[in-house]
């Protein structure tokens, strides 16, 4: 009788850790972790701005003020994340002098900016990369 009540114990304990394992399970899936998210997003942001600095997408959207090659660019990054590319002259940033956004994105709820500076005919000039969680409709 004795190892008939140790049995039931144990599958009552059982039971309950599942019943908690599965509920921390849940809850864990259904929630968005934007702490955790937004480091990434700046990373990916820093890594964009420096490919298209590297690849001279960016001296050539001001040298021949057409951001399309840019655009292609930001085409080919991630589905789930979204971009815009403002080009500034480092004097005056009073207006963007190139501006490029992924297609298909929507403005999202939280917004990271992110900025590098580069060299171009002779010129420093700034570049603004706005970056988002694409907003499911």
């Amino acid at each position: 009788m004795k190892g008939f009540v140790i049995s039931i114990d144990s599958m009552i304990a059982l039971i309950i850790a599942f019943a908690m394992l599965v509920s921390i399970t849940g809850y864990f899936s259904n929630s968005k972790f934007d702490l955790l998210n937004e480091p990434k997003l700046a990373f990916v942001s820093q890594d964009v701005l420096t490919v298209l600095e590297k690849n001279n997408k960016l001296a050539e959207a001001v040298k021949e003020n057409q951001n399309k090659e840019i655009g292609k660019c930001l085409n080919k990054t991630s589905n789930n994340l979204c971009f815009e590319l403002n080009i500034f002259d480092y004097d005056d940033d009073s207006s963007a002098l190139s501006t490029a956004t992924k297609k298909g994105c929507k403005k999202g709820n939280s917004i990271l900016s992110t900025k590098r500076s580069f060299f171009s005919e002779e010129k420093f000039y700034w570049a603004e990369l706005k970056s988002w969680y694409k907003v499911e409709t």
